[in-house]
């Protein structure tokens, strides 16, 4: 796969035609090799916008005639722009270069030439153009022969990591794709640099990606980045990155990363179109299965083996439901929420799969044994169900939410069960106006038993004997007696505890409590009537069911 060596028109060549016998290179020399693709003259202040990668920029210095200084600031823009070297013809609007600017193109390697008033720059520009046609014949054959080899790849479904291996060793340099997401995917030389760039050079790098070339930070060395554009039809394209670890990129480097980035362009609107079919299919599946649509084992295997999640036969399940304390989300807005939940799921290769089900984001978490079904790692729970409220609060920012959890069950078919739970369990957080980040079936404990009785004769019945009493008492208090004996129950009975947790005397406490057991004729140190009040109590929080 390895490519001859190449030709081309380099910078140190400008020296050995006529117009430049009396030219002198000011600094940057280490950049003496770097090829020219185009040559332009800048005359205007916004120069900076025209220029393009490979190009040799000249100047008589009018757009910073009354400040030459300006020069050293240019000399970083045109680094970034991929400009490779700078002629400025000195004597006529400016005397001589500042030694801040031959100080700047040493420091980036950006070769700076002072070229004599006798210049004439038509004469320079036809000169090197067809010095640079020259080269770019063979190189247009070679551009061919990576073309072809580059389609070749995608065309046999060889798929995007041998593409990008393909493309290291025909640039001889480093290759990432960056996807909208700030995730990559690397070239095997490329792998170790982007495991130490930190996240934020990333988010920094896309913030420019309409630079053809920028600086980036590999720990504490700046290194040359040339970006292409990956346009596959979405408003955050990928970005196809090389960098100039090795050596410096010419024009058909250049060229070649052009037409990759088009090729990928094309490769990755059809994976994203597949995906949204398995996607869509793995939705349906998985709304079927949590809702109890799917009757026969048999079919739950064969239909979850099409979606590519082959069913560990000892794993066991868990249904959850969130519940959005801040009032409900719209539909459209939970679909895209599950589909980046989704999408985070995978790039994680893990057990935790969303969806929207009855208008609600419903999650099946999966717990299996390592080393065991597709998703190998630690047994554990109350890990799996973290990482869930991770995903979350990553994805909703300062939404106040709480995951409802069914109970966990170990039968494929007992997923629908789990299902109803969380279900149960939205309800009931719902209507006790719970704000707990977790809500789990299981630990509803007495709420569930009270939202169960709602509505009967029963509860209107104890409400009446135990609970309106204290609410007739407590209507002139402004509700200090009733969060007065919550608190107590609370504090297991400690009166000096729940003085000190609502921030009131001790003596007031008593005396709060002694009304109580006065107005209302009940002994507080009774156990049983303490539970009829606890419960009373817990009643009070549950609002009626609308």
């Amino acid at each position: 796969m390895k490519e001859d060596n190449r030709d081309g028109y380099m910078v140190k060549d400008l020296f050995d035609i006529s117009y430049f016998k009396e030219a002198v290179l000011l600094g940057g020399s280490a950049g003496l090799e770097r090829t020219i693709s185009r040559i332009n003259v800048m005359e205007v202040p916004d120069v900076i916008d025209w220029v393009r990668p490979g190009e040799f920029l000249m100047t008589t210095g009018y757009t910073f005639k009354h400040d030459p200084e300006i020069l050293v600031t240019l000399i970083a823009q045109l680094v970034q722009k991929g400009v490779v070297a700078l002629g400025v013809k000195t004597k006529r609007f400016f005397e001589t270069v500042p030694r801040a600017a031959i100080e700047a193109a040493d420091q980036f390697g950006f070769p700076l030439i002072e070229l004599p008033p006798s210049t004439a720059f038509s004469d320079v520009v036809r000169e090197v153009m067809e010095r640079v046609l020259v080269s770019e014949l063979k190189d247009l054959s070679i551009l061919q022969g990576r073309v072809q080899r580059l389609s070749h790849v995608l065309l046999h479904g060889d798929g995007l990591a041998a593409f990008l291996l393909h493309l290291q060793f025909m640039i001889r340099n480093p290759v990432v794709l960056l996807d909208p997401h700030d995730q990559w995917t690397a070239s095997p030389a490329a792998e170790q640099l982007c495991a130490r760039i930190e996240e934020k050079e990333w988010q920094k790098l896309r913030s420019q990606r309409d630079l053809e070339t920028y600086i980036l930070q590999i720990g504490e060395h700046p290194v040359r980045v040339h970006m292409t554009k990956v346009h596959d039809g979405k408003r955050s394209s990928y970005l196809l990155l090389v960098v100039e670890h090795e050596q410096e990129n010419d024009i058909v480097d250049t060229l070649t990363l052009n037409w990759a980035g088009r090729l990928l362009g094309f490769e990755i609107s059809n994976m994203q179109a597949r995906k949204k079919i398995e996607a869509k299919y793995f939705d349906q599946f998985l709304q079927d299965w949590m809702a109890g649509r799917i009757v026969s084992a048999v079919d739950l295997r064969l239909r979850a083996e099409a979606c590519g999640w082959p069913l560990a036969a000892d794993a066991a399940y868990m249904a959850g439901i969130v519940s959005f304390r801040d009032g409900r989300a719209e539909v459209k807005e939970l679909l895209d929420l599950a589909a980046r939940l989704n999408w985070e799921s995978a790039s994680r290769n893990s057990e935790i799969k969303w969806t929207v089900l009855e208008g609600e984001l419903t999650v099946l978490l999966t717990f299996q044994h390592e080393g065991e079904g597709p998703y190998k790692g630690p047994f554990n729970r109350n890990d799996v169900i973290g990482r869930t409220r991770s995903m979350l609060q990553s994805s909703l920012h300062e939404r106040k939410i709480s995951l409802c959890l069914g109970r966990e069950v170990s039968g494929q078919g007992e997923v629908p069960d789990s299902y109803l739970d969380a279900k149960r369990a939205v309800e009931v957080r719902r209507a006790c106006q719970m704000e707990d980040d977790i809500v789990r079936y299981n630990d509803l404990g007495i709420y569930l038993l009270l939202y169960r009785l709602q509505g009967t004769e029963e509860l209107e019945e104890y409400k009446r004997l135990y609970l309106q009493p204290l609410i007739e008492l407590d209507k002139n208090q402004q509700g200090e007696l009733l969060n007065t004996l919550r608190t107590y129950f609370h504090c297991n009975c400690n009166a000096k505890e729940t003085a000190e947790r609502m921030f009131v005397h001790y003596n007031t406490i008593n005396y709060r409590l002694e009304r109580i057991k006065n107005e209302l004729g009940l002994r507080l140190d009774d156990p049983e009537t303490k539970l009829l009040l606890q419960v009373a109590i817990k009643t009070n929080e549950i609002r009626e069911r609308r």
